[in-house]
This record gives C-alpha cells, sequence and structure tokens, in this order.
C-alpha cells in the first residue's frame, strides 16, 4: 500500500513538473510567454531593440518570424524598416490601460493569445498565434485589428 501511495505521489509530480516545462502544452505557458515579452519590453532591456534582438528574440519568436524580423532590423540599419509601429500596441504613441492578456480557443500545436488593453482610451485588441516548438511557445506571428499581421508586413 505503501508502495502505491509513493508511486501515486512521483506520478503527480512528473506531470506537474511536465506541465510547466517550455514544451508543454498548456497553453497557459503561451500567455505566460507573452506576457513575458510585453513586460521585457517595457523595462531598460527591450528585446525588440536591434542589436539585442539577435539574443533575446529566439526565446519568443518561431525561427521563421523570427528571420524575417531580424533581416528587416538590419536591413534598416537603425532605421525605420518595413515596421514603422510599436509590435506590441500596433502604435508610436501610446497611453495603456485596462491591459489584460487572453487565452483563445485554440487547435493542437497551436494556440491564440489575446492582448486587450486600451490605447488612449480606444479599445485594442492584439492576437498572437502561438507554434509549439521543442523550445515551447513561441509568437508566429502578431495580428493586429485591422487584418494586417507582422508576417504579412514582414513578407511584403
Amino acid at each position: 500500500m505503501n508502495r502505491l501511495i509513493v508511486l501515486v505521489a512521483i506520478l503527480a509530480l512528473v506531470a506537474r513538473f511536465a506541465s510547466a516545462q517550455p514544451g508543454s502544452s498548456n497553453l497557459d505557458t503561451g500567455k505566460e510567454l507573452v506576457a513575458q515579452l510585453y513586460k521585457e519590453h517595457s523595462g531598460k532591456s527591450d528585446p525588440l531593440q536591434y542589436p539585442a534582438s539577435k539574443k533575446r528574440l529566439p526565446n519568443y519568436f518561431y525561427k521563421p518570424l523570427l528571420d524575417l524580423y531580424l533581416k528587416d532590423q538590419e536591413a534598416s540599419k537603425g532605421e525605420v524598416g518595413k515596421i514603422d509601429f510599436d509590435l506590441l500596441y500596433d502604435a508610436q504613441d501610446f497611453e495603456i490601460s485596462d491591459f489584460n492578456l487572453v487565452v483563445l480557443p485554440n487547435k493542437k500545436g497551436s494556440g491564440y493569445v489575446a492582448a486587450r488593453f486600451k490605447n488612449m482610451g480606444i479599445d485594442q485588441e492584439i492576437t498572437f498565434a502561438l507554434q509549439r516548438t521543442k523550445m515551447g511557445w513561441r509568437i508566429a506571428d502578431i495580428q493586429y485589428k485591422d487584418g494586417r499581421s507582422l508576417w504579412k508586413i514582414l513578407k511584403g
């Protein structure tokens, strides 16, 4: 009987540990990824700023999108490239309030997290399309309210 209790306890710990790993299918870790990107973006070491982005963005972006983003940054040589707005707020100027991240229904292997907030009093929603990789969830695209997406902007 004691062995059964120990086995159940071990299995519970393994299941808990597995759900916290980067490769977890639990989309809450995708939500945490997006939350961490917003947090770092507002700090001193913004991972979206070149050249720091070369080292930091692999932690957030799916490789195909990362490659397009870095290519645009390198080509722009410190000037404005294809992206002339803040990726995370879809604006050049912002005064953010009522910020909230919401996990949206997803298909197996992918997921969506929406950032909902007010910018200067106007409701906004930015949707992060996430891809599950060996390293955990990564941002495969960012979709904006007007139908644009980061992928389309960078490919164009």
